[in-house]
């Protein structure tokens, strides 16, 4: 086939383009380095305060993952990998000259983790002309066999070290899908697939399944004890058809959603803890298999304005007139912990921003379970929902309000919740209603950054005494922790940590009082309500309690973050009204 002058030219256009971008990554990655060491001088800190290196360096990424709208993690990753740059100095050139693509630098790093800095003094030229020339998989087995070949001992110690690094790790994927990974040794990797192999053939070939859909059941089916599966061919003599099917796991999630959605009256997402949101469809599907209950919001004037016209219970009209955040129990709930604090004592992680460090404890409450320093995502678990009972039926609503609600009148939102839903519980779809037309967060932010570049100062907080509105201090505002209800509250509006960037879910953060809370004189302070809390992370927290970072609260639980360097960060809480967007 002939070829000609202007595919040539093509052909070296894309080199060339992809040895510019290879050059760029390696200065994005030389000036995130260059920021992090000036920020960790004690030049860079505040006036007045106490100097933490620690401190400083986590909060110089922080200000970097704003800068480039990514995450805390993203920023971190590309840190170690300067670091380990550092120890191979002709990869670095060769990463510089644009001659050695990012994705061949992290396969270099991951397989020259922990090896001496004798030895890749002896292998860094080698390795750096190997990886001009090999693609990243063939990369990574000959550094291996380099390594191996140059100090068998070492590798042997590296292999057993490596063993300690075993996981399993959950990462989120669209349309109502996630991907789990198990990190294994070899040996334990193939026989685990060889098992998933053996399991999927006990079908029939005339199973409609593909290969794919056939490993994914066999693998469930592992889980709970299974070694076949159920044929679904269209053949009544099938021995396979008799094959014994899994059981539906019994676990429990939390998800939210509006009560016009559950009740089938309109079409907004709901949103899973942890994952993310889900079509309105998979949503009312789940609450038709699982006990469920809602936590509703009400302004507490209009709740005693409707109180007095009506003569309605609190509880009934607060399901008029408030907002109502279901939270569901998934499949056949039996009463068993969540699954996400399931995760925490096995050491299931999910994927999301890393939190590193433990809290001081100053000015946070967590029901969460610990937190390590690893590499990848981290996140423990607590599940802050009221815990399901007998169901009594939707007839026999709780009556009595729970923290944030008070006799006195006053423009704070009161929550309330209802009792626990028996599966199937829904109404009837009526007339749908319009759909409210939700502001896209993207503009409500952008609408936002428009107005503190013309005028920072006109950004303010809603509630700048903590006070979230209330004239008098409703129960359970004077104390510290809050109770499970507001706790529930709290996470289900926020849904993950509350800083730019961060995917840490609601579950596995710290409840963090906005306006901090005084504990010698708490009616001074900002008060334990639905408006003076927000979800933060371990890592997040601690930058706040430092006063490297400052948060505010706007209208519609938009939270403001900024920094001293005039960095300014927004984010929007999962569950929105049209009208706090606007």
């Amino acid at each position: 086939m002939t070829v000609t002058d202007r595919e040539r030219g093509l052909l070296a256009a894309v080199g060339a383009i992809a040895r510019a971008e290879n050059a760029a990554a390696a200065g994005l990655i030389g000036q995130i380095m260059g920021y992090i060491d000036s920020r960790c001088v004690f030049a860079a800190a505040a006036p007045g305060s106490r100097f933490d290196g620690v401190t400083a360096e986590r909060s110089a990424i922080a200000e970097l993952a704003l800068e480039l709208s990514t995450s805390f993690k993203s920023v971190a990753g590309l840190m170690r990998l300067g670091y380990a740059l550092d120890r191979v100095p002709a990869v670095s050139a060769a990463f510089t000259a644009g001659d050695i693509s990012l994705r061949k630098v992290r396969v270099i790093a991951e397989h020259t983790r922990g090896a001496t800095l004798a030895a890749l003094k002896r292998l860094d030229t080698t390795i750096a002309v190997a990886a001009r020339r090999l693609a990243p998989g063939p990369l990574g087995v000959e550094i291996d066999r380099l390594l191996i070949e140059d100090d068998a001992n070492w590798a042997e110690r590296a292999r057993r070290g490596a063993e300690a690094t075993a996981k399993v790790r959950t990462h989120r994927r669209p349309h109502g899908m996630g991907v789990l990974s198990v990190t294994l040794t070899a040996v334990q990797m193939t026989a685990v697939t060889t098992q998933i192999a053996e399991v999927a053939k006990t079908v029939c070939f005339r199973d409609p399944r593909t290969t794919d859909e056939l490993c994914v059941a066999a693998f469930l089916a592992i889980t709970q004890g299974h070694r076949s599966l159920a044929c679904h061919c269209t053949d009544t003599q099938c021995p396979a058809k008799t094959n014994p099917e899994p059981a539906p796991p019994q676990v429990r999630v939390n998800i939210m959603c509006g009560l016009e959605t559950l009740l089938g009256l309109c079409d907004n997402p709901g949103y899973l803890a942890g994952y993310g949101y889900l079509d309105p469809a998979q949503t009312r599907a789940l609450a038709e298999d699982a006990t469920w209950q809602a936590l509703m919001d009400c302004a507490a004037a209009t709740l005693d304005r409707l109180r007095k016209q009506t003569g309605c219970r609190c509880d009934s009209a607060t399901a008029t007139e408030g907002s109502a955040n279901s939270h569901t129990d998934d499949e056949n709930d039996a009463g068993t912990d969540s699954d996400s604090e399931a995760a925490n004592n096995y050491g299931v992680d999910s994927e999301a921003d890393g939190n590193a460090g433990n809290s001081d404890g100053t000015d946070s409450y967590s029901d969460a379970g610990p937190s390590d320093d690893d590499d990848d995502d981290d996140h423990g678990s607590g599940d802050a929902g009221p815990a399901p009972g007998p169901p009594p039926g939707p007839e026999t609503p709780d009556p009595t309000p729970q923290s944030g609600s008070s006799a006195a009148p006053g423009p704070g939102l009161r929550i309330f919740k209802s009792a626990v839903m028996p599966a199937g519980t829904l109404a009837p779809p009526g007339r749908k209603l319009p759909q409210p037309g939700l502001v896209s967060p993207a503009t409500t932010i952008n609408g936002l950054y428009r107005a503190i570049l013309t005028d920072p100062g006109q950004i303010v907080a809603e509630f700048p005494d903590g006070h979230g509105g209330f004239t008098q201090p409703p129960p359970g505002a004077l104390t510290y922790q809050p109770n499970d209800l507001l706790a529930a509250a709290v996470r289900l509006r926020d849904g993950t940590c509350r800083h730019p960037g961060c995917t840490v879910p609601a579950a596995d953060c710290q409840i963090d009082h906005i306006v901090a809370f005084l504990k010698a004189n708490p009616t001074l302070g900002g008060w334990t309500i639905l408006a003076n809390l927000q979800c933060l992370c371990v890592l997040h927290h601690q930058l706040k309690t430092a006063g490297l970072w400052s948060y505010d609260m706007l209208t519609g639980a938009i939270m403001h973050i900024h920094n001293n360097l005039g960095q300014h960060g927004l984010t929007l809480p999962v569950r929105r009204r049209s009208s706090d967007c606007r």
